[in-house]
């Protein structure tokens, strides 16, 4: 009896003991599984993007004296990238001349001040004190109107490029500076035209924009906006005082001392970010 029950215990503790083996053995055979699983994860993949600034033939923005000139030229040839030729030059001859002229136009809310007006020989000389515009800075809200009606409305490329150029001719009559580049007594219809052929040069006689500021000299249904666009600049101008006495004079300026295509460099859009 004793000898069965003794069997019993050692068969027992075997048993037991063989269990916490195979177990142990589990435990291990996990422990390596997950090892393996660590040795066999995927390395990192890494990207490497060319982060090179890409540049563009264009002219330097040292050219301008307005900021506001500027920044046009960036909203319309960096922006809408409007580089090709003859447009991107044109544009920067027109936009040149606003930023340069010290034209003003008379307001048409203004009054007119008569004024006597001591001068350096201590004598008397009469003008008149009125409130004007400066035809810049209504050319350059013009033009900005024009950007945001495109935003709005759909325009190719092609038409978008030819109404501006048409607008900074169509106003160039305000720049009195040009007045002395032709013939005394040339109204102001014959004077835009003269202009508009003697910068816009690499543009045939019968190209979009010549046919475009007839549209504009006949008020064409189809160029009504524009109308509209140079209303809205004119109505919330800034008033300046001026005080005028006799004949005006205004510095010559010579359409062919303005920027040229060989004054293009490669310069990249962070050139003008500043601005």
């Amino acid at each position: 009896m004793y000898l069965i029950v003794a069997v019993i215990i050692i068969l027992f503790i075997i048993y037991v003991s063989k269990y916490d083996i195979d177990d142990k053995q589990e435990i291990e055979v996990d422990e390596i599984l997950e090892d393996d699983t660590q040795s066999k994860k995927p390395k990192e993949i890494i990207f490497k993007f060319n982060t090179d600034v890409v540049r563009f033939s264009l002219y330097s923005p040292h050219i301008f004296t307005n900021y506001r000139a500027i920044k046009l030229y960036k909203k319309v040839v960096i922006n809408r990238l409007f580089i090709d030729e003859p447009f991107h030059t044109a544009f920067m001859q027109l936009l040149q001349i606003y930023d340069h002229t010290q034209s003003w136009l008379k307001s048409n809310k203004t009054k007119e001040i008569k004024l006597k007006i001591r001068n350096k020989n201590a004598n008397f000389e009469e003008g008149i004190s009125f409130k004007v515009h400066a035809v810049s800075e209504i050319a350059f809200d013009f033009l900005g109107n024009i950007l945001e009606y495109f935003n709005e409305n759909r325009y190719s490329k092609e038409d978008q490029k030819n109404i501006l150029l048409v607008a900074l001719v169509w106003k160039l009559d305000c720049v009195k500076e040009l007045k002395h580049l032709c013939i005394e007594n040339l109204d102001d219809i014959e004077l835009r035209e003269y202009l508009a052929k003697k910068i816009l040069k690499y543009h045939g006689i019968n190209h979009d924009v010549f046919q475009i500021l007839r549209m504009l000299e006949k008020k064409h249904e189809n160029v009504q906006f524009i109308f509209r666009m140079y209303d809205k600049a004119l109505e919330w101008q800034q008033e300046y005082p001026y005080v005028c006495k006799g004949e005006e004079e205004y510095e010559k300026f010579n359409i062919d001392n303005l920027a040229d295509k060989g004054m293009k460099q490669l310069m990249g859009v962070d050139n003008f970010s500043v601005y």
